[in-house]
């Protein structure tokens, strides 16, 4: 072959190379600004309608002669026309309708921010799990940062409150995304998981113990229950063909049994990740 064909094609597989990089590498990037860009475009009508509301309640005020009110929402709209923002620290103590109004607009705000957020980290975690497959780290490292970058910025890490019900899915994307954020909210906490069983198992580095595995749905991933001999009795029978399920007989007596892709709550102590989220100390939420 041609000697400069032969260095052409070198250059251009090397371009080609290059731009799958790229196109890799920006990703995730381009993903999460997706994201944010809706999270804006849902800011800007929230704002818009807390200011339509805001004009319906200053007449309302007006009109009950409620100077103090009155001026308190003008205030209010005049400081919304400067910032187009509204949090906590804006929050008024009187009149009451306006701290209620401002509470319920700032509630609905992040509700809707949490949901574009929830939509899509898991996209983005399966997108760092793909690159980290393929040897692409730094691709997966660049993916990582994007989505610790995109909670940070819209989801505070509020440690759950002890007995909250947490979706199984939800958990493991968690965990997925951002291991020490997770740790922050979850780790430590006795919480009720709430998953579909996906396999089950004797304990292997705990006599008498069970492990029972919830899955995360599209989420993929597990999460590990440990279910502490001594308190519970384990069997396994089957029931009809090829259906095996598993009888927990705990301390007070009650039984229930368990086969693959029940719905079931369990509540324990979550301890983290180590190849799965792994919840401690466990027993049937009823």
């Amino acid at each position: 072959m041609n000697f400069r064909i032969v260095v052409a094609l070198i250059i251009f597989c090397g371009a080609l190379a290059r731009t799958a990089m790229a196109q890799s590498a920006a990703a995730g990037e381009a993903e999460a600004q997706k994201c944010v860009d809706r999270i804006a475009a849902v800011q800007r009508d929230v704002i818009n309608k807390y200011d339509d509301a805001l004009a319906e309640l200053q007449i309302s005020l007006q009109k009950a002669a409620d100077l103090e009110g009155a001026v308190a929402v003008r205030a209010e709209r005049q400081r919304l026309a400067g910032e187009s923002a509204l949090s906590e620290k804006d929050f008024v103590a009187e009149p009451k309708a306006l701290r209620t109004l401002q509470a319920q607009t700032a509630g609905k705000m992040q509700d809707l921010v949490t949901q574009l957020v929830a939509e899509t980290v898991p996209k983005l975690v399966e997108l760092k799990k793909q690159f980290t497959v393929m040897g692409k780290l730094d691709d997966a490292i660049a993916v990582r940062g994007a989505i610790e970058k995109l909670q940070n910025a819209y989801l505070p890490a509020t440690r759950v409150e002890s007995g909250s019900i947490v979706p199984a899915d939800a958990l493991i994307v968690a965990y997925g995304g951002d291991r020490a954020r997770a740790d922050k909210i979850y780790k430590g906490q006795k919480i009720i998981v709430r998953g579909s069983v996906g396999a089950f198992r004797p304990d292997p580095t705990e006599s008498k113990s069970y492990q029972v595995f919830l899955t995360g749905g599209a989420a993929g991933g597990w999460v590990q229950c440990s279910f502490p001999g001594g308190e519970n009795r384990f069997r396994e029978e089957k029931a009809g063909s090829n259906v095996l399920l598993l009888v927990i007989t705990g301390k007070d007596g009650d039984t229930v049994r368990l086969q693959r892709g029940s719905l079931i709550e369990v509540r324990g102590v979550c301890e983290g990740w180590d190849e799965a989220v792994r919840l401690a100390k466990c027993e049937i939420a009823r």
